[in-house]
């Protein structure tokens, strides 16, 4: 892994804002659909209280279409890169 002022990657991942369907189906990418992947990564999200304080201090609201590149870094801090 690479890390740099814009963004920590490696070959196949980039931190930077990404429509929430994307990013979901990046982390679920076995569920059936992009509505899955989305209602998998949420729920995901509903079992940490630390990594939901920290997304909503970041501006994060649950139907929200997209994370911003904070948010993205703020959950691969909690669960990894897809």
């Amino acid at each position: 892994m690479k890390t740099n002022d814009y963004c920590t990657y490696n070959d196949d991942f980039r931190v930077r804002s990404y429509a929430k369907r994307e990013l979901a189906r990046m982390y679920f990418p076995d569920s059936p659909n992009d509505e899955a992947a989305v209602t998998n990564l949420r729920n995901l999200i509903k079992r940490n209280d630390s990594l939901q304080d920290d997304l909503r201090r970041a501006s994060y609201r649950t139907y929200d279409k997209s994370f911003t590149r904070e948010q993205v870094r703020i959950l691969v801090s909690y669960i990894g890169e897809p």
